[in-house]
């Protein structure tokens, strides 16, 4: 977790958490992304808001393969 300036208004506030992601096994966002939402009205994919819907708003448990997995392939870190 860290602090960032907010990336649409530099000047503005420091958001919290900004660098933080969450994921579902599928989809993956920033920790900020209500920010953006609620403030700017940052238009979400109508697919992630479908899936979204599909899962009553909440995010299932991922098992700790597949975060390793999205780690390494999706975001470039390297695991050992």
């Amino acid at each position: 977790m860290g602090a960032e300036p907010d990336v649409l208004n530099p000047e503005g506030p420091t958001l919290t958490g900004a660098g933080s992601l969450y994921t579902d096994g599928e989809w993956i966002w920033r920790e900020d992304l209500a920010h953006y939402v609620t403030k700017y009205h940052v238009a979400l994919p109508a697919d992630f808001l479908a899936h979204v819907r599909a899962l009553n708003h909440v995010a299932p448990e991922v098992p700790e393969r597949r975060l390793i997995e999205i780690a390494s392939e999706d975001l470039g870190i390297k695991m050992n």
